[in-house]
């Protein structure tokens, strides 16, 4: 199978994580967290300006070691997309945009509900909707800029059928 780098693209609160992790477990790729990057760098004090950085370093020893990339942040910005796709190229790995589609009343229920400890990027449901809506106004601003997804992921429907579209194509 063909070398790729998988992002997404999706507010705080979508489901980018869940599907990050079905679709790196299916085709055995390394799943990159840049939430537990951010809560590393936290610990210890550290800027989280790094993550991203040190997110790089990681995805670049998986394509030497010949594995496949997703990465699980939110690749809303132009500029970081046409990134991801020159840095992938430097490896001969496809790229693929997958934007996570979530009704708004879901990612707000979920991030009211969730039980949020230290190894969460954010300490409280506050928190975590204050960073939801200032992300939020990204995605509206940003859609007409943005490379086009490879999949839209829509949360409201069964996840897995849509799933294994996205793991055949990688397949291919």
């Amino acid at each position: 199978m063909r070398l790729f780098l998988i992002a997404f693209i999706g507010p705080v609160g979508s489901g980018k994580t869940h599907v990050a992790r079905i679709v790196a477990r299916r085709i055995g790729a390394v799943h990159i967290r840049t939430d537990d990057i951010r809560v590393l760098l936290r610990k210890k004090g550290k800027p989280y300006s790094r993550a991203p950085l040190i997110a790089k370093q990681m995805a670049q020893k998986a394509f030497c070691s010949g594995k496949s990339v997703v990465l699980d942040f939110d690749a809303v910005r132009p500029q970081r997309q046409k990134e991801l796709v020159r840095f992938a190229k430097q490896f001969g790995a496809g790229t693929l945009f997958i934007r996570v589609l979530t009704p708004e009343r879901l990612i707000l229920k979920r991030l009211r509900e969730h039980r949020y400890s230290r190894k969460d990027l954010f300490q409280s449901a506050e928190e975590a909707i204050r960073v939801h809506y200032l992300r939020r106004a990204l995605h509206r601003k940003k859609k007409k800029l943005q490379l086009k997804p490879g999949f839209v992921i829509n949360n409201a429907r069964s996840l897995l059928p849509q799933i294994n579209k996205v793991v055949k194509k990688l397949r291919k």
